[in-house]
């Protein structure tokens, strides 16, 4: 099974996940595009928790060996699982969100943490088009997981040089430190829009001919 799971405040509709679903459709393959977020309020109650036990019904609830292609979040929560369950054999992780707890910490003031502890936090869905306020459990939950999940498959890793939100280093540091990973660095930003035929290639390569799996 190949399974795509999308970032924070996304759907299965994202960009990416359309074309890649659309190209892998074309030769015969289906790839699992679950919503991670799923229920009326379920961005609003969603932690880092709760959508990686989505991603693990998937992975448990089919034969392996699985490929997991995340991207943003989805591409970090893709590395957790990869440790967790012995069935993914492949990680594509596109702009993955390493450091996830650290980075929200260091984006927000000690004022916006307090008012997102009381009140939630505002964000933009992309999925539904509209703002949403997730709860500060998300943040919370963040905290309990490593920066830098312990990877021990293939892993291709692509980002974006003018990514606004993931660091190149941020990236080079989880390839440095995991054994059969792989960067390669686009001229592109975080969303990775302008390079999808790219890293369609650069998947098909990967995964092999042969991904039905």
């Amino acid at each position: 099974m190949i399974l795509y799971l999308h970032g924070f405040a996304s759907g299965p509709g994202s960009t990416k996940a359309r074309y890649l679903a659309g190209r892998f459709a074309a030769e015969g393959v289906h790839i699992a595009v679950p919503d991670m977020t799923p229920g009326p309020q379920g961005f609003e109650r969603s932690t880092p928790s709760s959508m990686l036990a989505v991603a693990e019904q998937h992975l448990q609830g089919a034969p392996g060996p699985h490929a997991v292609v995340g991207s943003s979040l989805g591409g970090y929560l893709a590395a957790l699982a990869a440790g967790r369950n012995p069935g993914v054999d492949r990680l594509v992780l596109l702009a993955p969100a390493f450091r996830l707890a650290e980075r929200w910490n260091a984006r927000l003031s000690p004022d916006q943490l307090r008012r997102w502890q009381e009140e939630g936090l505002e964000t933009h869905h992309f999925a539904s088009g509209r703002i949403r306020r997730i709860g500060f459990e998300f943040l919370e939950d963040a905290m309990k997981w490593p920066a830098y999940p312990e990877v021990r498959v293939p892993t291709l890793c692509i980002t974006g040089r003018r990514d606004e939100l993931i660091p190149v280093p941020d990236v080079e540091r989880f390839v440095e430190m995991t054994p059969g990973a792989r960067l390669i660095v686009v001229d592109d930003g975080h969303e990775l829009t302008e390079s999808l035929h790219f890293i369609w290639g650069e998947i098909r390569e990967f995964l092999g001919r042969d991904s039905s799996r």
